[in-house]
């Protein structure tokens, strides 16, 4: 046996002796062990009751470890690197052996305690999943969570805290800098900087890894890089026969090899953070520049998913009516390459600067523009993992407008905008189109889903997935419903149809009829990986959570529907919450076309509604503790935010600070304030009178526009009367 190996062997059972490690061993299991139900702890409502499958046991448990083990783990290396330096020996050691040979032998053997570690726990947690939660096993889901996320968690923290120990040769020191780095890490919105537990709250039931794979494989490929920039900067720092930082580093510098491998693996951690290829700053709807000159008429589009390799191919044509500009900008995904540009027919060059195109136009009335592109859609920078508009796998595709997938034209938008055309996907995925669906082909193994719809919005989504259809009549009026079978059970059980047609039934009695005949209204389930719902003409997804809760959460529907569990009901009540909101949407926003005007909004009248609609079915105990109470706190909090109150201050907040106040100011007017504000005008009027003051106001604005000045003269109401003390 080499002299090295023989030395990892000899220090691996010099540890095992000391009994610290089968200590370490032993609390990483039970903390593995308490992360199966991690998601629980947190204050998440979507994340609480999420059902028990193999991904989130793995998933989580593997999270939840890696998040206290790497602290245990980071000082237990810190502690061995210390023990001569404590007990006096360093320096009679260094001067009898090669110390450079002790500290690779002892941190090796921490990394083989880490592999053990990992391996016997990822054994505890899938006897428990199978023996005590009757759960089947996927390998998959385990082998992914367990060593790319687990270990290499332990692996960074042994090989950071080594450096620092090395760098400062102080416990302390190293210890507070590793904490730091550990705290920034849970704290960012950054996928490439959460090294700890990597920014991806729990694995999607309905799409899987396959939307986040990537990123957390180049997260794990970063920090390994960094980590073995740390060490290695550690050993070019470690002091040399008791001699100073830089007398220690002009020695170590010989060494050509060591010096050589720093470069490379700090060059190579710098390119791969700024060459990161999976994400893109999206632009938000404050930040865009509209041209009043050029009107947009109609969108064409015709798209191909390759869904397999994450891809898409588009020819999207685009009408407008120009009334004196020379220049159409559009706010593109930087994932996809323009292949072709035609204005009117003709080629054209143009000009961009990262999502921007600017598209010279003549000075003709009429203007087509074409655009036929491909590539891989970019994801939101700060959006991996939970607040992702788009992103196309093979099991599922998920892109809102807001992805920019297809390219939005920053101009006005016509009163009725034209839409039709298709989208192409592998035959085994159903495709929930906007609008009528015309037809449906059959081509080569792919399915061609053609449709057509006018609107008021150039707001274009696409969803697809392994979706079962459910065919609701209500009142006449179509509704499709899309689901996985996956989670068929619980919607049966939960009685998720029966609750979709009470909220077409409230809404239809107390604002009025869904606003198309024509097109049906389609109620889709998407990935965890965008939280919450979204609502488009005639099309409104809500997150998987809202239908994948364990089945314990059986319980808050007893005999006559009777409450058993507040806590369950709350979350329940949240759920049916975020789909009655998005459906109420169909009624303000695209029924009626609500002209934003701080804080009138469609999102306080669907908030108004959806709350209504939970209070008559839930009571006022739920409806209150649930949403009005919340909705007060809110408000007051931002009355009495620092920077607000204080507006002379934000000149001294920089410029990122001031867009995050600004969107937090803007999403409580709009969502918590907006509806407080109805709630009064109801108390002022009495129920009854303010409910039917809202059906004529639907009825009279039906597919038109509504102003705040035109809602408050309808309703015989004034701005200082529905002011929130």
């Amino acid at each position: 046996m080499p002299d090295k190996l023989l030395l990892i062997k000899n220090e691996v059972k010099y540890m095992f002796k000391e009994k610290a490690i089968i200590l370490l061993i032993l609390a990483a299991c039970i903390i593995l062990s308490i992360g199966i139900n991690s998601l629980n702890m947190t204050n998440d409502f979507n994340l609480f009751y999420i059902r028990r499958t193999s991904s989130t046991v793995s998933f989580n448990s593997a999270k939840f470890g890696a998040t206290i083990c790497s602290l245990l783990f980071a000082l237990f290396t810190v502690i061995n690197l210390d023990k001569d330096k404590r007990k006096r020996s360093k320096a009679i050691i260094e001067s009898n052996l090669d110390y450079l040979n002790i500290i690779k032998v002892r941190i090796t053997s921490i990394i083989f305690y880490a592999i053990l570690t990992t391996i016997v726990g990822m054994i505890v947690v899938m006897a428990i999943q199978k023996l005590i939660y009757g759960i089947s096993i996927d390998a998959f889901y385990y082998l992914f969570s367990y060593f790319v996320i687990f270990f290499p968690t332990l692996l960074f923290s042994i090989l950071i805290i080594s450096g620092l120990y090395l760098l400062t040769e102080s416990l302390d020191m190293s210890v507070i800098t590793f904490i730091m780095l550990f705290i920034k890490s849970l704290k960012s919105n950054n996928y490439l900087l959460a090294w700890v537990q990597t920014n991806l709250d729990i694995v999607s039931d309905f799409a899987g890894i396959g939307p986040v794979e990537n990123t957390i494989i180049y997260n794990r490929l970063l920090w390994l890089l960094i980590s073995l920039s740390i060490f290695f900067i550690g050993l070019l720092f470690r002091r040399r026969y008791e001699s100073g930082i830089g007398s220690s580093f002009f020695i170590n510098i010989k060494s050509k090899g060591l010096l050589a491998l720093t470069i490379l693996v700090l060059l190579g951690s710098g390119f791969t953070y700024a060459k990161e290829p999976y994400t893109m700053e999206l632009m938000s709807d404050l930040d865009m520049p509209i041209d009043e000159k050029i009107q947009l008429e109609g969108i064409y589009p015709e798209v191909e998913f390759d869904s397999e390799n994450g891809k898409m191919n588009a020819h999207i044509l685009y009408s407008f009516i120009n009334n004196g500009s020379n220049t159409v900008k559009f706010n593109i995904n930087e994932g996809l390459k323009i292949n072709s540009l035609k204005v009117n027919g003709e080629e054209i060059s143009y000009k961009k600067i990262k999502n921007i195109v600017e598209v010279p136009i003549p000075n003709a009335e009429k203007v087509n523009i074409e655009f036929s592109y491909d590539g891989e859609v970019k994801y939101d920078k700060n959006g991996v993992g939970s607040g992702m508009p788009g992103y196309i796998s093979k099991d599922s595709i998920y892109l809102l407008e807001a992805s920019n997938w297809i390219f939005r034209p920053l101009v006005v938008e016509g009163d009725i905008i034209d839409i039709s055309g298709y989208y192409m996907a592998p035959d085994y995925l159903t495709m929930v189109v906007p609008g009528k669906l015309v037809e449906v082909e059959t081509i080569d193994g792919n399915k061609k889903w053609i449709f057509e719809y006018k609107s008021h919005t150039a707001d274009i989504g696409a969803f697809a997935a392994k979706y079962k259809k459910v065919q609701i009549d209500v009142l006449n009026m179509a509704v499709e419903f899309y689901y996985t079978p996956k989670h068929e059970e619980y919607v049966d059980n939960m009685q998720i149809v029966e609750h979709i047609k009470d909220m077409m039934e409230y809404y239809t009695q107390n604002i009025g009829k869904y606003y198309s005949k024509e097109y049906p209204l389609k109620i889709a389930e998407v990935s965890i990986y965008k939280r919450g719902g979204h609502s488009s003409e005639n099309v409104i997804t809500f997150s998987e959570n809202t239908i994948n809760r364990d089945n314990d959460m059986y319980s808050v529907l007893g005999k006559n529907n009777g409450i058993e569990d507040f806590r369950k009901v709350d979350v329940y009540a949240n759920d049916l919450n975020l789909i009655a909101h998005e459906m109420a949407h169909q009624w303000w926003g695209t029924g009626v076309n609500v002209i934003e005007d701080i804080p009138w909004s469609s999102e306080g009248l669907a908030n108004y509604f959806s709350y209504k609609y939970i209070q008559e079915e839930f009571g006022d105990m739920i409806s209150s503790g649930a949403f009005l109470q919340p909705w007060e706190y809110r408000v007051n909090e931002l009355k009495n935010y620092y920077y607000i109150k204080n507006d002379d201050m934000k000149e001294k907040l920089n410029e990122k600070f001031i867009r995050s106040l600004k969107m937090e100011k803007r999403q409580a007017e709009l969502y918590y304030l907006m509806p407080l504000k109805l709630l009064k005008g109801e108390e002022i009027q009495g129920e009854e009178a303010f409910l039917e003051g809202m059906q004529k106001i639907y009825k009279g604005h039906l597919l038109k526009d509504l102003t705040y000045d035109e809602f408050l003269k309808e309703m015989n109401l004034d701005e200082e009367a529905l002011e929130i003390d």
